[in-house]
């Protein structure tokens, strides 16, 4: 078979992730809910940008979903940095990739040095006309609108990142940092 459904949470597993205790009628997985200690509350229907985006059949929905990798990494904070065995990303069948050594996550300095545009947690603490405009020079090939409707989703549903300049500078040392961060002394 192919997926055994858990007979809690239904989460789909493989057969073999099945514990050792399970039976053939009865599976058993711990990996999801624990047999049941572990309840969380459904998942709310998916409405909005994301929704229309998904499964819209406009340009925009298009674009997003032939980019969307690119648009999740535009908005990332950090970056994923492995040495990737690619013996097995040649082969037929669903995108895998096998990390060979450590996994670890590539973070810059929370103000970029010099001339260099911001990237990743750097985008966060400019102010978000700025954050708009930075992620548009990164990612030029993007579509502007579908970049500025993603960003006011994430500024409507997460209140961390309208706080988080202020809370990581203070209001009068984020001003002077950004002012020479872009030139402008």
């Amino acid at each position: 078979m192919l997926f055994v459904i858990c007979p809690h949470c239904h989460a789909l597993h493989f057969d073999y992730e099945k514990l050792t205790s399970s039976w053939v009628n009865h599976p058993k997985f711990g990996m999801c809910c624990l047999q049941g200690q572990i309840q969380l509350p459904p998942l709310q229907p998916l409405t909005g940008i994301p929704y229309n985006y998904l499964t819209g059949d406009d340009y925009s929905s298009r674009e997003f979903c032939n980019n969307i990798w690119q648009y999740n990494a535009a908005f990332t904070m950090t970056s994923v940095g492995a040495k990737i065995n690619n013996s097995v990303t040649r082969q037929s069948g669903p995108y895998c990739f096998k990390i060979q050594g450590e996994l670890h996550h590539l973070t810059s300095p929370l103000l970029p040095h010099g001339d260099y545009t911001p990237i990743y947690a750097q985008i966060y603490i400019l102010d978000t006309a700025e954050q708009l405009n930075v992620r548009r020079l990164n990612n030029r090939n993007l579509d502007p609108v579908v970049m500025d409707n993603l960003q006011t989703m994430l500024l409507d549903s997460c209140p961390y990142i309208i706080v988080m300049p202020i809370t990581l500078l203070g209001k009068s040392q984020l001003r002077s940092k950004r002012r020479s961060q872009l030139g402008y002394m």
